[in-house]
């Protein structure tokens, strides 16, 4: 189920639906060399094969709710890992007042892990069965891999994926390259706040990008999304 991407990261991924749209979803996993505990990222829904799994590369110390919609199997790995530390966003503690949240993500400040840079995507929303909603997505990047992971701020579906999901994402977005879909074009309208985080995220040294939804991309992820946000946010957002 693991596979790993580079030393000290590795992904899992599982079937998930989307307004009955096949999307799937993938979680990320960061080992801390010297303690080997494990930070992981948007989890999944646990089961023993990873748990066995987990257990073979560290301790599981910290579970990540990036955003305000990857929380659902938050609770269940928490309950799998009592000793584990919940991270989320102070918007999403009020959303979700249910959800086992011991520290917050806080939008500025350094980061709590040590090898990983985060960054508050302020301004990022998406457009929600109820109108605009906002994302309070955070990005991370491994620093000795010279990774990102991002959760909703863009997607890369491929061939992979069903017909119907390359056929809807040929027209919204995020297919065959690594890009925000036009529902968080239409609903992101502060774009000098998203623009200021972009460029936050732009000046980190990385090439691969990790994803909760598509492909990773393994080579260009920077001047990729450079690309995509740039074209967004209308003029050239940071450098490649």
């Amino acid at each position: 189920m693991l596979q790993c991407l580079d030393e000290n990261i590795w992904v899992a991924e599982q079937p998930q639906k989307y307004f009955g749209l096949s999307i799937g979803t993938r979680m990320t996993v960061i080992r801390d060399q010297e303690s080997c505990r494990l930070i992981v990222i948007s989890p999944i829904k646990p089961t023993l094969d990873l748990d066995e799994e987990l257990s073979e590369l560290g301790v599981v110390s910290d579970l990540v709710a990036p955003n305000s919609y990857h929380h659902l199997y938050c609770n269940e790995f928490k309950h799998r890992y009592p000793q584990a530390k919940l991270w989320g966003s102070s918007a999403l503690k009020r959303k979700c007042p249910d959800l086992l949240i011991d520290n917050l993500l806080m939008p500025a400040g350094p980061s709590p892990w040590a090898g990983i840079q985060i960054c508050s995507l302020s301004g990022l929303k998406t457009m929600g069965p109820l109108g605009p909603s906002p994302l309070n997505e955070f990005a991370f990047c491994h620093v000795p891999s010279k990774t990102i992971v991002l959760t909703d701020s863009a997607f890369n579906f491929d061939y992979t994926f069903p017909w119907l999901t390359r056929f809807t994402t040929r027209i919204a977005g995020g297919y065959n390259r690594l890009e925000p879909t036009i529902l968080e074009r239409i609903a992101s309208s502060d774009k000098d706040s998203l623009r200021k985080s972009i460029q936050e995220v732009l000046s980190w040294n990385f090439d691969r990008v990790i994803v909760a939804h598509g492909a990773v991309v393994e080579f260009g992820g920077k001047a990729m999304l450079t690309s995509a946000y740039s074209a967004f946010l209308g003029g050239t957002v940071g450098s490649v």
